[in-house]
């Protein structure tokens, strides 16, 4: 029975009449340079089908579109549970307002902040009461990077606790990360609104998992190889290694490419968007 349900500017609609109970959101944004947490997040989505589809006119999409099997506009929500039958939503993001070139007329908060505080509003009917954001060091290897801000290998990851903001991130080796991470939209707005808007007694926490980004290769499988043994070691959570693999071969196909494409068609021309 399909549930639709309207919040502010964003509406979700349900394939079916969940249940509340604890939930973890899990959420990744396929775009990111190397492609670590869309693979990562893509392996843990498996087979799963597609239980909420988030739609806003915040969103970024693009005015055209192809036919047969056009691309989708939404948010995807799917579900799954861990080795402990503990409930996940994994919320796949798309079409995000991209990143500014500057600081000048940034106006990612404008068009971030409204559906961030709608997702997290909805997922409190669901008894959702922690969020995990799987991100990449996007900048760690730009450069001089590393003599002001954080590095640290890309077969690890490190956790930083938005619930105690003051504190270091931490590895999963046990390194306490002393500099400065750079964290982009929407990974931050997500973890400050959800610790603000959360109405869970208590909430379990607020985690963002972020990868490293060294390579300088157009897919960093390293990376995500990370992200997969953080959700399993961490949140056991396991992964679908042909889906995973699957997407890295889709990936590979478009590397080539001279001009910037997008992923979302190339899912659509592979059969494999939904």
């Amino acid at each position: 029975m399909r549930i639709i349900s309207q919040r502010g500017d964003t509406d979700f609609v349900w394939s079916d009449d969940l249940e509340a109970e604890p939930t973890t959101i899990l959420i990744f944004h396929q775009g990111e340079m190397g492609f670590a947490s869309f693979i990562a997040g893509m392996g843990l989505i498996g087979e799963e089908e597609c239980v909420c589809r988030v739609f806003s006119k915040l969103h970024n999409v693009g005015a055209f579109n192809n036919a047969p099997e056009p691309i989708f506009p939404e948010w995807r929500i799917f579900q799954r549970r861990n080795e402990d039958g503990r409930r996940f939503f994994i919320l796949r993001i798309t079409h995000a307002h991209p990143l500014p070139d500057s600081e000048y007329q940034d106006h990612t908060w404008l068009y971030t902040y409204p559906i961030v505080r709608d997702v997290v509003m909805e997922m409190n009917e669901y008894g959702v009461d922690e969020m995990v954001y799987l991100t990449s060091n996007l900048l760690q290897n730009i450069g001089d990077y590393d003599e002001e801000y954080a590095t640290f290998g890309s077969d690890d990851v490190a956790v930083y606790d938005y619930m105690n903001h003051e504190e270091n991130a931490l590895t999963l080796e046990g390194e306490e990360i002393d500099k400065q991470i750079v964290l982009a939209c929407p990974s931050w707005p997500f973890a400050s609104i959800f610790k603000n808007f959360s109405t869970a007694t208590p909430i379990r926490g607020v985690w963002i998992t972020i990868c490293a980004k060294t390579m300088s290769e157009f897919i960093d499988r390293e990376s995500a190889d990370a992200l997969l043994h953080y959700a399993d070691f961490v949140l056991g959570l396991n992964h679908d290694k042909k889906k995973a693999q699957e997407y890295v071969e889709i990936i590979e196909d478009f590397s080539q490419m001279t001009e910037p494409f997008d992923l979302d068609r190339a899912m659509a021309d592979s059969g494999m968007h939904g």
